[in-house]
């Protein structure tokens, strides 16, 4: 009798599991069950050909106690079919779909308020999640609780990368606030941030940043009390799909949104002049912001003035021989030369040594990255040389 109720036990335990698989009822219940301790948002919108490589990456993170939520922007191609057919294969991996398009902002706010994980992970469809970037994040946040948001470095789609062993380093939160003020600061698609912070100050994408969504909600943190950072580590490849199709006007929007950012940030400081404003404004000019922050902050007392000073005393031109405009496959900015055969990324704390410097290209090797050159062009402006060249 004893024998027979144990079989009796086992087969509807087998039936019972059977059922709950076969008609794709498992997932739900798993995760009514379990609540996973980071959950990682992606939007996508008609990328059936080549969101895969970005989904397969986050599904091989060596952290694996994660929900993955994707949130098809009403996608017209066959994107929403191949993502119902990844959450058949991994219960993870829980599928929205807006009606129709409603934009990143909306479909992340979504995912925000539909997230269960004391961390919440931000992904991109065309980038690819270097395999122990959540495992690394999740140890940082750990080791540093006073930080809400925090990014990382990223790396090209061919760069060579090797996992650290030793303790997580991150940027200083007060360098990183008054970078924030005339840079973008971190890449979005690196982020995990605070899901307990957020909501106790009710922080989401503002519908009015379009297109620099993520500047808005840095700055929402910062005045909230939150505080903003990098791990210094590289942990995404940024970028690796190139066919990326932005929409019209896009780029202007973007620019006009960041200045809107920027101009509410000065506000508490001082009345900043329009012609002052933007992301990649001359070094003189933001010299000249740092020098208006530095003397405005001594009585409003916002930031740190410590780090305000050693930054202005670092960046300003007086300090260094000369600086050069050049162009990057991820970015534009100024290299300012020290008088110690150093180069400085004035907008970002990318420092590097240079190796050759010649009239018309100069080799460097960054401190976190590896050696790239720069070859002046026609307009005497300086063009990353790719390595395969």
């Amino acid at each position: 009798m004893k024998k027979i109720k144990i079989f009796l036990i086992l087969t509807m335990s087998f039936c019972i599991g059977y059922a709950l698989y076969h008609f794709q009822i498992h997932a739900p219940v798993f995760r009514l069950f379990h609540t996973p301790h980071i959950s990682v948002i992606m939007s996508t919108y008609n990328r059936a050909n080549t969101m895969t490589d970005s989904i397969e990456s986050v599904l091989a993170q060596t952290e694996t106690d994660f929900e993955f939520i994707i949130i098809d922007d009403g996608s017209t191609d066959n994107t929403y079919d191949i993502l119902r057919e990844y959450a058949k294969k991994d219960w993870r991996i829980r599928v929205l779909k807006n009606e129709q398009n409603k934009g990143l902002i909306y479909s992340l706010n979504r995912g925000l308020d539909l997230a269960k994980g004391d961390l919440i992970a931000r992904m991109d469809d065309d980038d690819i999640m270097i395999p122990w970037r959540l495992e690394r994040q999740k140890l940082a946040m750990k080791l540093y609780p006073s930080i809400t948001i925090m990014g990382t470095l990223i790396i090209g789609a061919e760069d060579e990368i090797h996992q650290k062993k030793t303790l997580p380093i991150i940027e200083n939160p007060d360098l990183m606030q008054i970078y924030s003020y005339t840079s973008s600061g971190l890449a979005h698609p690196t982020i995990i941030m605070r899901r307990d912070f957020l909501q106790q100050h009710n922080i989401r994408y503002r519908p009015e940043n379009l297109y620099a969504e993520d500047c808005g909600l840095y700055a929402d943190v910062l005045n909230a009390g939150g505080k903003i950072t990098e791990l210094k580590e590289h942990l995404l490849r940024y970028g690796v799909k190139t066919n990326v199709k932005r929409p019209e006007n896009y780029y202007n929007t973007q620019y006009n949104t960041f200045k809107k950012i920027q101009r509410e940030k000065f506000n508490p400081l001082f009345d900043v002049d329009e012609s002052m404003l933007g992301h990649e404004r001359e070094l003189p000019i933001k010299c000249k912001l740092w020098e208006k922050m530095t003397e405005a902050n001594k009585t409003k007392g916002i930031l740190n003035q410590t780090e305000l000073e050693k930054l202005k005393a670092q960046m300003c031109p007086e300090n260094f021989e000369k600086a050069i405009w050049v162009k990057h496959e991820y970015w534009s900015d100024f290299f300012v030369f020290d008088k110690n055969n150093r180069v400085y990324r004035h907008s970002n704390k990318d420092r590097a040594t240079i190796v050759k410097n010649t009239p018309q290209s100069i080799t460097i090797k960054w401190d976190d990255y590896g050696v790239e050159e720069f070859k002046k062009d026609s307009s005497n402006k300086y063009v990353l040389i790719p390595k395969n060249n």
